[in-house]
């Protein structure tokens, strides 16, 4: 009889997963990942699935967050092929909602997307914990320290309360 995988175990190797998928990415742009280089990463369907767009609008972001990531269906989709049974799925893509206070920021802007990248790859099952192992492997920061930029960065968004500690 076969065993099943505890949470532990699925969670480890997710981890691992974001790890490897990190270090891809190192290897094929380099260690120094710019916003630049954020671009060609994120039009990469070897590292990014799905096409992502980057907005600048606080009105469509809740209170107290700095990017909200929404998920966008093409019209195109579910179109059945004359010649099969095929139905072509809905193309999607993602949006990324950003606080306008990162607008010209791409210093501080890349690692906050780069902490939403597991949602556009992993859809709801990603968790912070992914996103933080996924990113802070990219910019090879151990994870404590990476968490704690996203704090600072987000801090500093003018009239925002500070944030607490993670759980």
């Amino acid at each position: 009889m076969e065993e099943t995988a505890t949470q532990q175990e699925l969670r480890e190797s997710m981890n691992l997963h974001l790890r490897q998928k990190a270090q891809e990415i190192i290897d094929k742009y380099g260690s120094a990942i710019t916003f630049s280089v954020l671009q060609d990463i994120l039009q990469d369907r070897k590292f990014v699935r799905y096409p992502v767009n980057i907005i600048y609008d606080s009105a469509r972001i809740e209170a107290g967050l700095f990017i909200k990531t929404e998920m966008t269906l093409s019209d195109q989709g579910h179109q059945t092929d004359e010649d099969s049974e095929y139905v072509k799925p809905a193309d999607r893509s993602y949006d990324f909602i950003v606080h306008e206070y990162f607008e010209g920021q791409s210093d501080k802007l890349l690692p906050l997307i780069l902490y939403h990248l597991p949602t556009v790859n992993y859809g709801d099952i990603a968790t912070y914990e992914d996103a933080e192992v996924f990113a802070s492997a990219l910019m090879q920061m151990e994870q404590d320290n990476y968490y704690q930029l996203v704090c600072d960065l987000t801090d500093a968004i003018p009239g925002r309360e500070q944030r607490s500690p993670r759980p």
